[in-house]
Protein backbone atom coordinates (compact mmCIF):
# COMPACT_ATOMS: atom_id res chain seq x y z
CA UNK A 1 0.00 0.00 0.00
CA UNK A 2 1.05 3.45 -0.60
CA UNK A 3 1.59 5.35 2.52
CA UNK A 4 -0.73 8.24 2.92
CA UNK A 5 -3.69 6.96 1.22
CA UNK A 6 -7.45 7.42 2.78
CA UNK A 7 -8.83 3.85 3.10
CA UNK A 8 -12.11 2.88 3.59
CA UNK A 9 -13.74 -0.09 5.66
CA UNK A 10 -13.40 -3.05 3.74
CA UNK A 11 -11.36 -1.66 1.00
CA UNK A 12 -9.06 -4.01 -1.72
CA UNK A 13 -5.48 -3.35 -2.04
CA UNK A 14 -4.88 -1.17 -4.93
CA UNK A 15 -3.83 -4.33 -7.03
CA UNK A 16 -7.41 -5.72 -6.23
CA UNK A 17 -8.77 -2.53 -7.33
CA UNK A 18 -6.91 -2.27 -10.16
CA UNK A 19 -8.49 -5.82 -11.38
CA UNK A 20 -11.34 -4.79 -10.26
CA UNK A 21 -11.22 -2.34 -13.15
CA UNK A 22 -9.63 -4.25 -15.73
CA UNK A 23 -12.46 -7.31 -15.11
CA UNK A 24 -15.28 -4.14 -15.70
CA UNK A 25 -13.18 -3.45 -18.88
CA UNK A 26 -13.49 -6.91 -20.28
CA UNK A 27 -17.56 -6.52 -20.29
CA UNK A 28 -17.50 -2.87 -21.75
CA UNK A 29 -14.51 -1.96 -23.41
CA UNK A 30 -14.52 0.36 -26.60
CA UNK A 31 -12.84 -1.19 -29.84
CA UNK A 32 -10.62 1.20 -31.84
CA UNK A 33 -8.31 -0.06 -34.93
CA UNK A 34 -5.27 1.53 -33.17
CA UNK A 35 -5.77 -1.10 -30.38
CA UNK A 36 -4.93 -3.86 -32.62
CA UNK A 37 -1.67 -2.36 -33.33
CA UNK A 38 1.57 -3.34 -32.10
CA UNK A 39 3.65 -1.40 -34.39
CA UNK A 40 5.32 1.97 -32.46
CA UNK A 41 4.59 3.87 -35.72
CA UNK A 42 0.89 3.22 -35.57
CA UNK A 43 0.84 3.53 -32.14
CA UNK A 44 2.84 7.05 -32.61
CA UNK A 45 0.20 8.07 -35.09
CA UNK A 46 -2.73 7.15 -33.33
CA UNK A 47 -1.57 9.22 -30.06
CA UNK A 48 -0.52 12.32 -32.19
CA UNK A 49 -4.21 12.34 -33.51
CA UNK A 50 -5.85 11.55 -30.20
CA UNK A 51 -3.99 14.52 -28.16
CA UNK A 52 -7.49 16.94 -27.06
CA UNK A 53 -9.16 15.15 -30.10
CA UNK A 54 -11.96 12.55 -29.43
CA UNK A 55 -11.31 9.10 -30.65
CA UNK A 56 -14.21 9.38 -32.94
CA UNK A 57 -13.27 12.15 -34.91
CA UNK A 58 -9.84 10.31 -35.11
CA UNK A 59 -10.80 6.74 -36.52
CA UNK A 60 -11.76 7.83 -40.06
CA UNK A 61 -8.71 10.01 -40.46
CA UNK A 62 -6.10 7.18 -38.22
CA UNK A 63 -7.06 4.46 -40.95
CA UNK A 64 -6.77 6.61 -44.05
CA UNK A 65 -3.58 8.03 -42.73
CA UNK A 66 -1.43 4.95 -42.60
CA UNK A 67 -2.86 3.66 -45.52
CA UNK A 68 -1.32 5.77 -47.55
CA UNK A 69 1.62 6.09 -45.03
CA UNK A 70 1.97 2.51 -43.83
CA UNK A 71 5.81 3.49 -42.55
CA UNK A 72 7.63 5.50 -40.69
CA UNK A 73 9.90 5.65 -44.02
CA UNK A 74 7.04 6.22 -46.59
CA UNK A 75 6.08 8.99 -44.09
CA UNK A 76 9.83 10.38 -44.00
CA UNK A 77 8.94 10.96 -47.82
CA UNK A 78 5.80 12.53 -47.71
CA UNK A 79 5.04 16.48 -48.72
CA UNK A 80 4.25 18.24 -46.08
CA UNK A 81 1.26 19.80 -47.67
CA UNK A 82 -0.26 16.69 -48.41
CA UNK A 83 0.39 15.89 -44.42
CA UNK A 84 -1.64 18.84 -43.35
CA UNK A 85 -4.67 17.84 -45.28
CA UNK A 86 -5.09 14.91 -42.98
CA UNK A 87 -4.55 16.88 -39.52
CA UNK A 88 -6.85 19.63 -40.96
CA UNK A 89 -9.25 17.17 -40.71
CA UNK A 90 -8.92 17.44 -36.95
CA UNK A 91 -8.45 20.52 -36.70
CA UNK A 92 -4.60 19.88 -36.06
CA UNK A 93 -2.87 21.35 -39.36
CA UNK A 94 -0.38 22.86 -37.22
CA UNK A 95 1.32 19.52 -36.14
CA UNK A 96 2.10 18.28 -39.57
CA UNK A 97 5.65 19.91 -39.38
CA UNK A 98 6.24 17.86 -36.27
CA UNK A 99 5.45 14.98 -37.58
CA UNK A 100 7.12 15.25 -40.91
CA UNK A 101 10.23 16.30 -38.67
CA UNK A 102 9.53 13.21 -36.34
CA UNK A 103 9.49 10.91 -39.17
CA UNK A 104 12.78 11.76 -40.98
CA UNK A 105 14.45 11.85 -37.61
CA UNK A 106 13.62 8.32 -36.70
CA UNK A 107 14.69 7.34 -40.40
CA UNK A 108 18.03 9.22 -40.51
CA UNK A 109 18.69 8.61 -36.63
CA UNK A 110 17.32 5.29 -35.78
CA UNK A 111 17.48 3.42 -39.21
CA UNK A 112 13.16 3.76 -39.43
CA UNK A 113 12.05 1.99 -35.94
CA UNK A 114 11.62 3.76 -33.05
CA UNK A 115 13.68 2.80 -29.87
CA UNK A 116 12.01 1.09 -27.09
CA UNK A 117 14.02 3.01 -24.28
CA UNK A 118 12.55 6.38 -22.92
CA UNK A 119 15.00 8.48 -23.04
CA UNK A 120 15.25 8.19 -26.63
CA UNK A 121 12.00 8.25 -27.19
CA UNK A 122 12.23 11.84 -25.98
CA UNK A 123 14.79 13.00 -28.64
CA UNK A 124 12.38 12.70 -31.23
CA UNK A 125 10.36 15.53 -32.15
CA UNK A 126 6.86 15.64 -31.55
CA UNK A 127 7.09 13.19 -28.60
CA UNK A 128 6.72 13.91 -25.30
CA UNK A 129 6.53 12.02 -21.56
CA UNK A 130 2.93 11.04 -22.18
CA UNK A 131 3.57 9.66 -25.76
CA UNK A 132 6.81 7.91 -24.86
CA UNK A 133 4.92 6.26 -22.16
CA UNK A 134 2.29 5.00 -24.43
CA UNK A 135 4.46 3.62 -27.08
CA UNK A 136 6.41 1.73 -24.36
CA UNK A 137 3.13 0.30 -22.82
CA UNK A 138 1.30 -0.43 -26.38
CA UNK A 139 4.25 -1.08 -28.63
CA UNK A 140 6.50 -2.58 -25.63
CA UNK A 141 4.20 -4.04 -22.92
CA UNK A 142 6.26 -2.27 -20.58
CA UNK A 143 4.69 -2.57 -17.25
CA UNK A 144 3.83 1.39 -16.54
CA UNK A 145 0.73 3.35 -16.54
CA UNK A 146 0.40 6.06 -18.61
CA UNK A 147 -0.71 9.02 -16.78
CA UNK A 148 -2.91 11.57 -17.83
CA UNK A 149 -5.92 14.04 -16.96
CA UNK A 150 -7.85 10.97 -16.83
CA UNK A 151 -6.14 8.89 -14.42
CA UNK A 152 -5.83 11.68 -12.37
CA UNK A 153 -8.84 12.38 -11.64
CA UNK A 154 -9.31 8.59 -11.19
CA UNK A 155 -6.81 8.33 -8.19
CA UNK A 156 -8.02 11.78 -7.17
CA UNK A 157 -11.56 10.38 -6.71
CA UNK A 158 -10.85 7.06 -5.47
CA UNK A 159 -8.40 8.27 -2.41
CA UNK A 160 -9.72 11.73 -1.83
CA UNK A 161 -6.34 13.19 -2.39
CA UNK A 162 -5.96 16.12 -3.99
CA UNK A 163 -2.50 17.18 -6.65
CA UNK A 164 -1.18 20.38 -7.06
CA UNK A 165 0.26 21.70 -9.96
CA UNK A 166 0.09 19.50 -12.90
CA UNK A 167 -1.13 16.16 -11.56
CA UNK A 168 0.37 14.20 -14.35
CA UNK A 169 3.74 14.66 -13.66
CA UNK A 170 2.95 14.48 -9.49
CA UNK A 171 5.01 11.64 -8.19
CA UNK A 172 2.75 10.76 -5.51
CA UNK A 173 0.02 10.41 -8.57
CA UNK A 174 1.77 8.43 -10.40
CA UNK A 175 2.69 5.83 -7.51
CA UNK A 176 -0.53 5.26 -6.91
CA UNK A 177 -1.32 5.27 -10.35
CA UNK A 178 0.64 2.18 -10.76
CA UNK A 179 0.32 0.68 -7.80
CA UNK A 180 -3.14 -0.33 -9.46
CA UNK A 181 -1.15 -2.16 -12.30
CA UNK A 182 -1.85 -5.78 -13.06
CA UNK A 183 1.56 -6.79 -13.87
CA UNK A 184 1.88 -8.34 -17.18
CA UNK A 185 -1.68 -6.44 -18.70
CA UNK A 186 -0.42 -3.33 -19.00
CA UNK A 187 -2.01 -2.69 -22.38
CA UNK A 188 -5.38 -4.25 -21.51
CA UNK A 189 -5.01 -2.33 -18.16
CA UNK A 190 -4.07 1.06 -19.59
CA UNK A 191 -7.22 0.42 -21.93
CA UNK A 192 -9.30 0.16 -19.39
CA UNK A 193 -8.39 3.06 -17.55
CA UNK A 194 -9.13 5.27 -20.64
CA UNK A 195 -12.63 3.51 -20.94
CA UNK A 196 -13.14 3.88 -17.58
CA UNK A 197 -12.85 7.33 -17.71
CA UNK A 198 -14.46 8.14 -20.53
CA UNK A 199 -17.72 6.09 -19.62
CA UNK A 200 -17.59 5.77 -15.83
CA UNK A 201 -15.33 8.45 -13.70
CA UNK A 202 -16.26 11.18 -15.96
CA UNK A 203 -15.19 14.64 -15.38
CA UNK A 204 -18.66 16.15 -15.16
CA UNK A 205 -21.37 13.86 -13.67
CA UNK A 206 -19.87 10.70 -13.13
CA UNK A 207 -21.38 7.49 -13.18
CA UNK A 208 -20.65 6.50 -9.87
CA UNK A 209 -23.80 3.86 -9.52
CA UNK A 210 -22.43 2.23 -12.25
CA UNK A 211 -19.00 1.98 -10.94
CA UNK A 212 -17.61 -1.04 -9.95
CA UNK A 213 -15.05 0.55 -7.47
CA UNK A 214 -18.63 2.59 -5.64
CA UNK A 215 -17.70 0.16 -2.04
CA UNK A 216 -14.05 1.23 -1.93
CA UNK A 217 -14.23 4.47 -3.82
CA UNK A 218 -13.68 7.97 -1.10
CA UNK A 219 -15.49 9.96 -3.40
CA UNK A 220 -18.36 7.30 -4.58
CA UNK A 221 -18.93 6.51 -0.94
CA UNK A 222 -19.36 10.73 -0.54
CA UNK A 223 -21.41 10.67 -3.02
CA UNK A 224 -23.81 7.85 -1.59
CA UNK A 225 -24.07 9.73 1.63
CA UNK A 226 -24.89 12.95 0.21
CA UNK A 227 -27.47 11.21 -1.29
CA UNK A 228 -29.24 9.54 1.61
CA UNK A 229 -29.15 12.38 3.34
CA UNK A 230 -30.80 14.45 0.81
CA UNK A 231 -33.52 11.55 1.12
Amino acid sequence: MVKGLKTLSGSASPRELGEKILQWWYEKKRDYPWRHATDPYMILIAEIMLQRTRAEQVVPVYTEFVSRYPTVRDLAKADLEEIEKYFAKLGLRWRAKKVLEMAKYVVEKFCGKLPDEEERLLEIPAIGDYIADAILVFAYGKDRVVVDSNVVRIVERLFCIRSRGEGRRNSKIRQIANSLLVPGKARDFNWALIDFGALVCRPGNPSCRNCPLQAQCCYGKQIATRSLEGR
